[in-house]
């Protein structure tokens, strides 16, 4: 086999705050790397072989490349927004390694032969890049995907992303379907009969700017149903996109006590800001999930201080 030659030779990263969950190190540390693999990891200035380059870390966090499970690539179809080159080029910027794109494309990656298009190495892509696929045709909830050929195509889960999944029949099929096959589900919980033509937080800002408001429940319903549908079929995996509510929360939780697969997602932003940030209409603070009250922030803030990441408990 022929050696990669953007990985060969050697490089040595001194000094460096090294931070690895997996193998419990939280220090500084030197790494050196031989063709793009690990070789050694010792305290600075004790690494025993030599290195063709060197790079000085100081000051710097030296970290397993980090995995980013919701991205959108915007292509194919909408390369004015971004592309696969650019926005995997954003992603190795940022320190992440893989990142999981969504199917919210034109046309929806909802094919195997689009799953395969977006993994070529035509797309110029920098990172890996796992695709999501649709889990209905065209993301309209209503004929579900082939998932066997998907998978084989290298789909590593399904979604219908921005455009939940309502009908309780559907998302049952779609859990049942995807368990035998151990194929993640992942849902943008979003009661959008209850959201329509809202676009912020209900609360006492959405009050006073005059707008329709999205209230909490509108999350926390989905979720709810889902945790319970999933319960129904042993292998289900689900996942919850961009959970933003405390009542969201613990329907994950209550589902984890009950031994069902589920996880989910917070974005920084829903832990930072607050809805009180849109101030006078600023529409850079305007999102979907919305930024929620004081109260839902301060809840999320505790379960970080506290180090309590319920979504990760078994």
């Amino acid at each position: 086999m022929a050696r990669d030659k953007s990985n060969s030779g050697s490089l040595l990263i001194r000094g460096g705050r090294l931070i690895d969950p997996a193998a419990k190190i939280d220090a500084l540390m030197d790494v050196l790397l031989r063709d793009g693999r690990i070789a050694e990891i010792s305290p600075p200035n004790k690494i025993r072989g030599g290195a063709d380059e060197k790079f000085d870390a100081r000051g710097l966090i030296v970290a397993p490349g980090f995995i980013d499970l919701h991205v959108h690539l915007r292509e194919p179809g909408q390369v004015y927004k971004a592309t696969i080159a650019t926005g995997t080029a954003a992603a190795a910027a940022g320190g992440f390694t893989s990142v999981c794109c969504m199917p919210n494309t034109h046309p929806v990656l909802d094919s195997s032969e689009w799953i395969t298009w977006v993994q070529q190495p035509e797309r110029g892509a920098v990172v890996n890049v796992f695709p999501v696929a649709a889990a209905t045709h065209a993301s309209k909830g209503a004929v579900l995907t082939d998932f066997r050929g998907l998978q084989r195509a290298g789909a590593v889960a399904v979604t219908d992303d921005g455009r939940p999944i309502l009908s309780d029949d559907i998302m049952r099929e779609t859990l049942r379907v995807a368990a035998e096959i151990n194929l993640p589900v992942i849902q943008h919980a979003e009661d959008t009969r209850m959201t329509e033509n809202c676009s912020m937080n209900d609360g006492p800002t959405a009050f006073r700017l005059g707008l329709r408001g999205m209230k909490a429940a509108a999350e926390a319903s989905i979720v709810e149903r889902d945790v319970q549908l999933a319960q129904q079929f042993t292998g289900a995996r689900l996942h919850v996109a961009h959970l933003s509510t405390a009542d969201a929360l613990k329907a994950v939780r209550r589902g984890k006590r009950g031994r069902t697969r589920v996880t989910c997602e917070v974005t920084p932003h829903h832990f930072t800001l607050i809805d009180e940030n849109v101030g006078e209409y600023d529409t850079n603070f305007k999102m979907n999930p919305p930024l929620r009250s004081i109260s839902e922030e301060s809840r999320s803030r505790a379960c970080i201080a506290n180090r309590r990441f319920p979504w990760r408990e078994s």
